[in-house]
C-alpha cells in the first residue's frame, strides 16, 4: 500500500507513504483516505511523511492537482494545514510541479529531513 493513515493523535493525521505507487488502485485508496477524513466533517491537519518515496511517476502530480481543485470545489475545507516532511529532491520536485499545477487547499509546510 502506498500510504497508511495513522490517526492515533487525531486532529493530526499521519500519512507514511511507501517506496512507489503500485498502480491506480494503490494512489485511488490514498485519495479514499482523505475522502473519509472530511466525510468525517471535522477539522484536521496532516502530517505526511515522504522519507521512503522513491520515483514516483509525475502522471500522478496531475491527478493529485486535479484532486486538489475538486476538494476546493467543497463548501467546507476541514483540512487545516499539512505537514510534508522530505528527505529527496526528486519528491521536492513533484511537490512543486503539484502545487504549480494546484495551489493546496491549505497551508503547506515542507520540512526537509536531510
Amino acid at each position: 500500500m502506498f500510504a497508511e493513515y495513522n490517526y492515533n493523535d487525531f486532529p493530526y493525521v499521519k500519512v507514511k507513504f511507501s517506496n512507489t505507487i503500485e498502480n491506480n488502485e494503490d494512489f485511488d485508496k490514498f485519495l479514499a483516505g482523505w475522502i473519509d477524513l472530511y466525510n468525517q466533517k471535522k477539522n484536521f491537519i496532516f502530517i505526511f511523511d515522504t522519507i521512503n518515496v522513491g520515483f514516483v511517476n509525475p502522471k500522478y502530480c496531475v491527478k493529485m492537482a486535479m484532486f486538489i481543485h475538486n476538494l476546493k470545489q467543497r463548501e467546507i475545507q476541514y483540512l487545516q494545514r499539512s505537514f510534508i516532511i522530505v528527505s529527496s529532491k526528486l519528491v521536492e520536485r513533484l511537490l512543486e510541479l503539484i502545487f504549480f499545477l494546484q495551489k493546496p487547499v491549505a497551508p503547506v509546510h515542507i520540512i526537509k529531513n536531510n
